[in-house]
């Protein structure tokens, strides 16, 4: 029993020892690794709060980036051309006439295959205060394709068979373009045409050698149940020198039913090419009954007329033209037999 007392007080010095010896390293101890714990959950948190930060801006500046590309995109999408015009005519017939014009045409591309297309004019008669005008001209979409093309809305209607001599207007409705081969083009219009009402038309164009054009066209105007038939040649004699030709009839008119058109030109003014020019000469027959609305400017859009004329441009400056052309003829018109009509145009492009 005495053994057992002796070992048990011996066991309680020695573990009494031990404690004194060794449990105030030990609490320095833990209390260091707590230390450091907290430095360590204290450095975890600021970097949190750093990618936070940083994954913030990364973010802002994906925003930014995303909204310069998508403005550069529309920005590419976005076109505007236009021309600032003089026009000036002076004609036996009628008062003369200046007219300032600035076209607008801005176009949106909506993807690989469609954009839209507009116009607008401003307009200023200088001979009039009071006469002065702003609208849009035409607006229309238009798809295009590898040998296919539509437009539908309000667009040009320029008659391609006969070089504009029965139309260079505008139309509503939809049109039709197919490109067969490298040489030939067929061209359907079907809508409403504000000079003659609801209108349906079809050209094909053909060019069988680089030197030869061939033009022919049909059209067909419901209100007065015209139709008019036209056709066209143009002849490139050598590197100075074309001839083109068009004729059309209608054969529901009751009169000036017929329209025809001979023209030589040589060269001809490039609008990017400085100091390009140009001259034309021609004998013009056009009756009302076909020439409806004829690009040519000695004519102001108004047919009823024969005569010669002659012309020429020049190209002083990029996106410069001049233009002069004179018109001596007479009038179909009753009581106003002798037409002298001279015309001027500066155009700057844009």
């Amino acid at each position: 029993m005495k053994k057992k007392l002796l070992a048990a007080l011996t066991t309680a010095l020695v573990m009494g020892s031990f404690s004194q010896t060794f449990a105030a390293p030990i609490d320095d101890e833990v209390a260091e690794l707590r230390t450091r714990l907290a430095q360590l959950e204290r450095r975890i948190a600021e970097r949190d709060a750093r990618i936070e930060r940083e994954s913030a801006r990364v973010s802002e500046l994906e925003r930014d980036m995303s909204y310069r590309d998508s403005q550069s995109s529309w920005a590419d999408k976005f076109k505007v051309a236009g021309e600032m015009r003089y026009r000036f005519w002076s004609s036996k017939r009628i008062s003369d006439v200046s007219r300032i014009e600035l076209r607008l045409l801005p176009s949106i591309q909506i993807n690989e295959n469609f954009t839209v297309k507009t116009r607008f004019t401003a307009a200023y008669n200088m001979n009039s205060d009071t006469e002065s005008e702003w609208r849009a001209n035409f607006a229309y979409l238009e798809g295009k394709f590898d040998n296919f093309q539509i437009n539908a809305g309000k667009m040009p209607l320029f008659t391609d068979a006969d070089g504009g001599m029965i139309a260079d207007d505008f139309f509503s409705g939809v049109q039709a373009i197919v490109n067969v081969g490298d040489n030939a083009k067929l061209k359907g219009n079907a809508g409403h045409w504000d000079v003659k009402g609801d209108y349906f038309g079809a050209e094909a164009t053909f060019s069988p050698t680089e030197k030869l054009d061939l033009g022919v066209g049909y059209h067909h105007f419901r209100q007065n149940k015209d139709n008019i038939i036209a056709g066209g040649v143009g002849y490139q004699l050598n590197d100075d020198w074309k001839l083109n030709a068009a004729v059309a009839h209608n054969n529901k008119a009751s009169d000036k039913k017929t329209a025809y058109n001979i023209e030589a030109n040589y060269h001809g003014a490039q609008r990017d090419e400085v100091g390009s020019w140009g001259a034309y000469a021609a004998y013009r027959y056009i009756g009302s009954g076909v020439g409806i609305a004829p690009t040519y400017d000695t004519f102001g859009q108004t047919a009823n007329k024969k005569g010669f004329e002659i012309g020429a441009g020049i190209t002083p400056f990029t996106d410069t033209l001049l233009k002069v052309s004179y018109f001596h003829g007479k009038s179909f018109a009753a009581g106003s037999p002798n037409d002298r009509t001279f015309f001027a145009r500066a155009s700057l492009f844009f």
